[in-house]
C-alpha cells in the first residue's frame, strides 16, 4: 500500500510489533511500487512515432476484475503495457496514455498516485484534458489521426483503424486485434505542420520535437487545431516532414526501431556504409550473416506512401498481408525496383528476420513473457485487496 493507507497501517504495526517491524513489512512494498512505477513511466510518450497505442488511463486503472484489488491502481497501467510489449514482441514500445484532470483528485488513488499522475502531466508523458472532457472521444481522435491502435476493454463499432481488444489468457490477458471495419485512414495534413500552444508552460506543444521525434496530434473539435489540455488555438510552427516508425524483428522479437522521413532514406544491412544506416549485425549468427548483405533495403517516403527497394546481392522479398489475420503472400522484390508496402507488410531479407511497422504486429507475433516487463519489481499485494475476515 502506499499513500494514505502506507502511513495508516505503519501506525498500527509500530503500536502492536514496533518501528523495526513496520519498516521490514513496509519498506519494500513501497520501494517496489515506486520502481514498478518508474518503469511504467519510463514507457509513457506522447509521441505517435514510439508508441503501439493509445488508451483510457483511467479505464485501464480501474479495470478491477484484472486482479480484484483496490477501485484505482495506477500500477494495473503496467499490465496494459507488458500486455502491449507481447502482442508487439517489444520491450521498449511505448504507450499513449490520456486522462482528464479529474484523475488528480480521484481519492480512489493514493495520494501518492495522485503525485505521480501530477508529475507526469507537468512533464508531458501523458496528454491530461480540461475537467468534463470526453477522454474517450479524444483516444479515438488520436488513434485515427495518427494511425496508432486503440486498446480498450469495450468494441469500437466503426472506428476505421486498428483496434485492441483484452482477452482472457492463462496469467492474466492479452491484446488481441478486433475484426477491422476498414482500412487505417491516410496521415490528416494537420500532421503535416508542427504547432505550438500561446500558454508557455505548455508541456505538448510548448516546444518544437527534435528532428526525427513526432509531436501529439492537435485536437479539432470544429476542424482549427487546438490544444488539447489548454483549449487554446495552436499556432502553425511550420512544416513537419511525413515520418514513419519501423521496427527489425528478429525470430518475432523487436530488436531496434527507426524513423523513415520523407526528407532522408534509410538503409538496412548487416553494415551499411552510411553512417546514418541500420546495422544489424550483432544479431545474427552465421549463417544469416553471409546471408544478409552490408547494405541490403533501403527504405523511404514518398508521397505519403514507404517504399523499400532492394539493394543487395542476396535478395528479399515482401510478405503481403491484407489484414493483421490474413495469411502472408510472399512477394519477391526486382533489385533496385522501388515498391510501396501495405500497412500490414513486412519486409523478409532471411527466414525469420523482417521490418515492418513498429506499431503493427508481425503475422508470428509472439505471445510469451513481456520483453523488459514493467511489472517484474511490482509487489502483487499493491494490486490485490486483503482477504476478507473469516
Amino acid at each position: 500500500m502506499v499513500g494514505g493507507g502506507f502511513a495508516a497501517r505503519g501506525k498500527k504495526v509500530q503500536a502492536k510489533f514496533g518501528r523495526g517491524a513496520w519498516l521490514r513489512q513496509n519498506v519494500p512494498v513501497r520501494f517496489e511500487t515506486s520502481r514498478a512505477l518508474d518503469a511504467i513511466e519510463r514507457r509513457l510518450t506522447v509521441d505517435p512515432l514510439a508508441v503501439g497505442g493509445v488508451i483510457d488511463l483511467v479505464e485501464a486503472a480501474r479495470s478491477i476484475d484484472l486482479d480484484g484489488g483496490r477501485p484505482a491502481a495506477l500500477l494495473r497501467l503496467g499490465l496494459f503495457v507488458d500486455a502491449l510489449s507481447r502482442r508487439l514482441g517489444d520491450g521498449n514500445t511505448g504507450l499513449y496514455a490520456i486522462a482528464e484532470r479529474g484523475a488528480m483528485s480521484d481519492t480512489d488513488f493514493t495520494s501518492n498516485e495522485r503525485m505521480v499522475l501530477r508529475r507526469w502531466s507537468d512533464d508531458g508523458l501523458i496528454e491530461m484534458l480540461p475537467p468534463g472532457a470526453r477522454v474517450n472521444a479524444r483516444v479515438r481522435e488520436v488513434a485515427h489521426l495518427t494511425g496508432v491502435p486503440v486498446i480498450t476493454r469495450n468494441p469500437l463499432p466503426g472506428h476505421p483503424g486498428p483496434v485492441y481488444l483484452t482477452t482472457s489468457a492463462p496469467g492474466g490477458f492479452e491484446l488481441t486485434l478486433a475484426p477491422a471495419t476498414g482500412s487505417t485512414p491516410r496521415p490528416h495534413p494537420v500532421l503535416q505542420r508542427y504547432w505550438r500552444c500561446p500558454a508557455s508552460d505548455c508541456p505538448i506543444f510548448g516546444r518544437q520535437p527534435a528532428p526525427g521525434a513526432g509531436q501529439a496530434p492537435p485536437a479539432l473539435p470544429s476542424g482549427a487545431p487546438i490544444c488539447p489540455r489548454h483549449g487554446e488555438r495552436l499556432i502553425d510552427s511550420g512544416p513537419r516532414p511525413p515520418a514513419m516508425a519501423l521496427a527489425v524483428r528478429i525470430n518475432g522479437t523487436v530488436r531496434t526501431r527507426f524513423t523513415v522521413t520523407a526528407a532522408r532514406p534509410v538503409v538496412v544491412g548487416r553494415a551499411p556504409d552510411d553512417p546514418g544506416g541500420i546495422t544489424i549485425g550483432s544479431w545474427l549468427d552465421d549463417e544469416s550473416s553471409r546471408r544478409v548483405s552490408r547494405n541490403h533495403l533501403r527504405f523511404e517516403l514518398r508521397d505519403g506512401m514507404l517504399l523499400v527497394t532492394d539493394v543487395s546481392t542476396n535478395g528479399a522479398a515482401v510478405l503481403a498481408r491484407t489484414g493483421p489475420t490474413a495469411a502472408p503472400r510472399e512477394v519477391e522484390l526486382g533489385r533496385g525496383e522501388p515498391k510501396a508496402m501495405g500497412e500490414w507488410d513486412e519486409v523478409e531479407i532471411y527466414p525469420e528476420i523482417t521490418i515492418g511497422r513498429a506499431d503493427r504486429p508481425a503475422a508470428d507475433a509472439p505471445t510469451g513473457s513481456a520483453p523488459n516487463s514493467v511489472m517484474a519489481d511490482a509487489p502483487t499485494m499493491a494490486l490485490r485487496l486483503p482477504p476478507p475476515p473469516r
